[in-house]
Order: C-alpha cells, then sequence, then structure tokens
C-alpha cells in the first residue's frame, strides 16, 4: 500500500553522519539536479530561476525532480531531465527506482529549494553527490547535517530572494532579475486556446479581466470575499466597454464559480478545470488583467507579463508578492495576528484563530483594488 515515507530520527543521524563537508568548488557545476516537489507558487519562481540559468549559463544541463503540483510548470518547454518523486504515493520500490534513476545522472550538484522536508533531504543526501545546497531554519536545524552547503533563511527577503542565495552557491555571478517566462506551449495547446478563446472570449476589441477567487482546499479563511469580487466586476465592467470577467481555478472552486455566475449581472466565462497548466497559461497571457487571492495563478500570471494584483492578509506580501513587470499587491489589514503563515519557519495554519474568521481579507476594501489596478494600468476606455 502507498504511504508517506517518513525516516526516523536515528536514520536522519546515521545518513547526516556519513554525508562531507563542504568542498570548494573549483568551477560551476554543469550537471546540476533542481528540486523541488511541492507548491505551484514555488514552481513558478523555480521555473523564472532554470530560464535564468539557462541563459546565463546555457553549457549546464539540468534535471529536475518535481512532485505532482510542480511538474508540469517545471518540464513544459523545457530541456531538462525528469525525475518524479511522488511524496504521497511513496513505495519502498518507487523510492529505490527513484534513487537509482538519479544516480545513473550522475550530477555534479544539488540545489535543494524545498523549505523543509528533513526525509526528503536525507533522501537526496544518501545519492552520494558532492555538493547539495539547501535551506535550513536555523543553525540547530538537524536538515544541517545532510547538506554539504547550508542556507539559513533570511527573514527580510522575497522567497524569490531566497532561491535566488541558494543557486548563486553554485553560480556566482547569477543576476537577480527575475525574467518574464517563456511558456509558448505546443502547438496543440496553442490551437486549443486559440479555439477556445474564439469560442468563449470572442472579438479582439473586447477587455479580458481575469478573477481567480479560490485559495486552495480547506483554507477558506485566505480567500476575499465573493461579494467583494462580484462587486469589482461590476466596477471594471462599467469602466470598460466590453469587459470579459474569466473566472480562472480548479474543479474544488466549481461550486464558488457557479455561486459567482449565478449573481453576476452579466456573462462571466468559467475557465476552470481547462484540463493543464500549460492551458491555463496560454488563456491568462491573453489577459489584460488578473485580480487574484494569493495562489500559485497569482504568481504564474505575474511572471508570464499578464497585469497581476495579489490579494494578502494571512501571508506576507513581503515574502510572497507577485513579481514580475507588471505586478503588485494589496494588504490592508492592521490585524496582530496577520500574517500568520511563515513558510520560513514552515508555519502554515489551516484554521484561522481571529474571532472573526478571515478578518483579514475583509479588510481590503473595493477601493484599494481599484487603486492597484490603476497604478498598473489605464482605465481609458
Amino acid at each position: 500500500m502507498a504511504h508517506r515515507l517518513r525516516l526516523p530520527t536515528y536514520v536522519l543521524r546515521l545518513i547526516g553522519a556519513n554525508v562531507r563537508g563542504p568542498i570548494p568548488l573549483e568551477r560551476p557545476p554543469r550537471k546540476l539536479l533542481i528540486v523541488k516537489v511541492h507548491g505551484m507558487g514555488d514552481s513558478v519562481l523555480i521555473r523564472s530561476l532554470i530560464e535564468l540559468l539557462s541563459h546565463s549559463h546555457p553549457e549546464v544541463e539540468i534535471g529536475v525532480m518535481v512532485g505532482a503540483s510542480t511538474r508540469e510548470l517545471m518540464t513544459t518547454g523545457l530541456p531538462v531531465r525528469s525525475h518524479f518523486y511522488d511524496q504521497g504515493k511513496l513505495t519502498s520500490f518507487r523510492v529505490v527506482s527513484t534513487w537509482r534513476h538519479i544516480r545513473l545522472s550522475r550530477y555534479e550538484a544539488i540545489a535543494n529549494f524545498e523549505q523543509g522536508s528533513r526525509s526528503g533531504t536525507a533522501f537526496l543526501a544518501s545519492l552520494g553527490v558532492n555538493t547539495h545546497v539547501g535551506f535550513v531554519e536555523a543553525d540547530e536545524d538537524p536538515k544541517k547535517r545532510l547538506l554539504t552547503h547550508p542556507v539559513a533563511f533570511h527573514e527580510r527577503d522575497s522567497m524569490w530572494e531566497s532561491f535566488v542565495r541558494v543557486a548563486r552557491v553554485l553560480y556566482p555571478d547569477l543576476p537577480s532579475t527575475l525574467p518574464v517566462i517563456q511558456l509558448e506551449g505546443s502547438v496543440e495547446s496553442r490551437r486549443w486556446a486559440m479555439d477556445w478563446w474564439n469560442c468563449n472570449v470572442g472579438s479582439d476589441d473586447r477587455f479580458p479581466i481575469a478573477l481567480h477567487m479560490g485559495c486552495g482546499p480547506g483554507a477558506e479563511f485566505r480567500r476575499w470575499p465573493l461579494s467583494r469580487f462580484l462587486a469589482l466586476a461590476d466596477r471594471l465592467r462599467s469602466r470598460w466597454q466590453g469587459a470579459a470577467i474569466i473566472l480562472t481555478g480548479t474543479s474544488r472552486e466549481s461550486d464558488l464559480i457557479r455561486e459567482f455566475r449565478a449573481r453576476f449581472q452579466d456573462v462571466a466565462i468559467d475557465a476552470s478545470n481547462l484540463g493543464t497548466l500549460e492551458r491555463t497559461a496560454l488563456v491568462l497571457k491573453r489577459c489584460r488583467l488578473l485580480v487574484s487571492n494569493d495562489t500559485g495563478v497569482m504568481h504564474l500570471a505575474a511572471a508570464l507579463g499578464t497585469p497581476t494584483v495579489g490579494l494578502f492578509g494571512p501571508n506576507s506580501p513581503a515574502h510572497w508578492a507577485p513579481l514580475g513587470p507588471c505586478a503588485t499587491y494589496v494588504r490592508d489589514t492592521t490585524l496582530r495576528c496577520s500574517p500568520c503563515i511563515n513558510n520560513y519557519r514552515n508555519i502554515v495554519p489551516m484554521i484561522c484563530t481571529n474571532p472573526m474568521q478571515g478578518q483579514c481579507m475583509k479588510d481590503i476594501t473595493v477601493e484599494s483594488v481599484e487603486g492597484a489596478i490603476e497604478r498598473l494600468i489605464s482605465f481609458e476606455r
């Protein structure tokens, strides 16, 4: 039966005791394994990093160790070797098979971008790769013994800045500018996107505005209220003649999208559950604006260059604000309990502890979001 692999403390200590200390790098590695198994939003930033690295160091052969939520964005259209590591469905056979597959690739270095995951770090340490760079929370973090080059988090840094610091251990000359990711899509996907757009949006004269109202399963307190999205959509429709409201999401957000469409006084286009992230990306690239809760889709649109406004309450925009040539965020709350999420310390609550559930998101006004949009794009018709 599939199960999640958890290594006992004594196994971690045994592996850690056999890991060699830092070995000075004579040159930047030419065969690199990049690891990001969890987090769609993370995978957007790592894809940007891969494209940046490929441009500045085209001689480097890159492999990626990915999970179910990161595989598509970190492999689609990129010349990388993929190693799939589904932590939710691990068996002894799959662990050994993945281990052997990576070993045969003979990587010179590992850049591990997971914030936590001691067992995953121990798995990587057992590969015997000379250089293994990754995050540790503090000096006493047991993960430190599993890495040849531990990198401590700096609370003042954004996650992008933290990712770049890890990569610069191996490639010191790597620039820090976030590139617009090049996700052109396959010929088949581009043809699908054109057909979908013609059937649902139609004329190029329309002003397509995407709204992403979800935030993932089991975390409703991280959502801006549906009533505020409805009010915003009404105002944007009055500002732009021919505005087309497009609702992105997954099958889990179908009820939310259904309710929006039932209450909205105009047509709202359902762009949820399109089948692949590649298709979602091709739709987002054609939108003139996205307003989104703090989600992977927010990061994806911003990285594609779509004007993006992110809505923040439980999470810190200092770490996770959308990054791109035309992106900003809104965080209006003054509650002392916000932000309650800190990925750097592996603190991700699944329930709101405030007596007024989700109040930090309710503190965001429609007027504030309109102001953020005005800072990005013109309201001229």
